[in-house]
This record gives structure tokens, sequence and C-alpha cells, in this order.
């Protein structure tokens, strides 16, 4: 099974936040069979992202690694079996055994029920749900001390709206004006829309398995806070960030809250 945290400390907050890219664990068995260094697989996951979601009461934290099982993709596409599933890393040393591949996709499917149940559940309590599909990217591709990719491409923090009406667009926009622009470090933030990353499997998922009740927007952080090479974290700067966010973000939920049409049907 699939090593997964599970925080609901207000069933009538309307915000749960996912960090499905957090973890860092592999099953033995497979991990036997992983031909991607341990470094390289820390630099593709998403590290600390968990610590983003504890910002709020209600929050899901995984623990094992993508390269175990990819949640941000389809069923079919979630176990890397080949350098293509991954980048072009060597994914694995050798074929994953049928029963174990059974087994892997098995736990990617428990998982979406237990997700399918928790915000069913939340709804019991909440008339519209705000889900928070937690990400983090790298900028350094050239290697450790090269200069960053280019900021046009690379905003500080991307909000995807994946698989959601226009409608939506203005609501959203809210967000992201909250959060750029702010001061962080002795810069301002850019915070963008769909820049790069619009959001995977999880807020397609969602979005369309509860229209009209929830929004689930993937929220991509820039590794501007940790040395993406080193896995070194910078503080306080990542405190300050997410202290950024974490306030941004629940003034623009309660601004919503005192809006009789947000999130607006659709």
């Amino acid at each position: 099974m699939l090593r997964s945290s599970y925080h609901f400390g207000d069933d009538k907050c309307p915000i749960l936040a996912c960090a499905i890219h957090n973890g860092h664990d592999i099953r033995p068995e497979l991990l036997r069979l992983t031909g991607v260094p341990e470094a390289d697989r820390l630099r593709e996951e998403d590290p600390y992202t968990g610590t983003i979601a504890e910002l709020f009461s209600n929050h899901i934290i995984l623990h094992s690694s993508r390269f175990e099982t990819d949640l941000n993709r389809s069923s079919a596409k979630a176990i890397y079996q080949k350098p293509e599933d991954c980048w072009g890393l060597p994914a694995r040393t050798g074929p994953i055994p049928a029963e174990l591949l059974e087994e892997l996709q098995t736990d990617y499917n428990d998982w979406y029920v237990i997700l399918r149940y928790q915000i069913e559940r939340l709804l019991q309590f909440n008339h519209k749900l705000i889900i928070l599909d937690l990400h983090s990217f790298n900028h350094r591709r050239q290697g450790p001390g090269m200069p960053p990719d280019p900021q046009a491409q690379n905003p500080d923090i991307i909000i995807g709206r994946n698989n959601l009406p226009q409608e939506l667009y203005p609501w959203i926009d809210q967000l992201r004006a909250l959060l750029d622009g702010k001061e962080w470090s002795g810069i301002n933030l850019d915070c963008r829309c769909d820049v790069k990353f619009s959001g995977g499997n999880l807020s397609r998922w969602i979005n369309y398995n509860f229209s009209g009740r929830v929004v689930c927007l993937a929220i991509e952080f820039k590794k501007i806070w940790m040395d993406e090479w080193s896995g070194t974290v910078y503080e306080p700067g990542f405190t300050e960030l997410k202290a950024i966010f974490g306030e941004q973000t629940m003034l623009w939920v309660e601004s919503l809250l005192q809006q009789s049409n947000s999130p607006p049907k659709y």
C-alpha cells in the first residue's frame, strides 16, 4: 500500500491540500529494480511540499515516491518502466514481475478510492471545496552553479487551471494577484497561470468527477527556496515563502466565502 498521511483537523474548512510527489520511499522489492540513482530521484521528486500542505488543517501527504507509483498520471502510465516514462532516466534495471506490477496498480486504484471517500465526506460539511495540488519544479537543469532557466518560462509560482472552464478564471486570478509581486528574499514573486505546468492527472480527475462542487488547482513552486542539486533547503527563506502562500491563500478563501457567487457554478 502507498504510504500516505491523512490529517483532517477541521472538517468544516473548505480547503484540502495534497502533496502527492512529496515522498521518497520505495518498497524494497521495487527499489532493487530501480535504475535511477537516489540523488536523481530526489531531484525529480517534490521534497518538502508536504510541509506546505501542513499549513492547512486538512491535508494528505504521500511518503511513497513517484518512482514507485505516480499518482499524477493515469493508471496506465503511473508505474515507470522504461526511460521514456521518466525524462530519459533509467527507470528499471529489469522488468517488473507481473505480480508486483499488479500490486502497484492496485495501490494506485485504492488510493483514489480513499481520496474519493474523503472528498465526499468533506462535501457533507462544505457546500464547495477547494483542493490545492502542491508541487515543485527544477529551474537549474544545466547543472549545479549554472545560471537558472529563463524567468519568462519559469515563474516563481504557477497556478494550473487544468480542466477548469474559463468562467472560473477571474475567480482564480484573485489568488494569483494576491501572490504576484509579494516581496520575498529581495525579489518580488512572479506568479502566473498555466505557464509550463497546468496540472496533471490528479487535478483532471478531481475537476472531472466533482465538477460544480470542487475546484482543484495545481500549484507549482519553483525551487528557489532550495538547492535542487544537493537538496539543501534555504532557511529562513522557505519558512517565509510558506507563510506568504498560506496567509494569502487563506485571505483568498475568506474573501470567496463572503461572495455569494464563489466559486461560480459551471
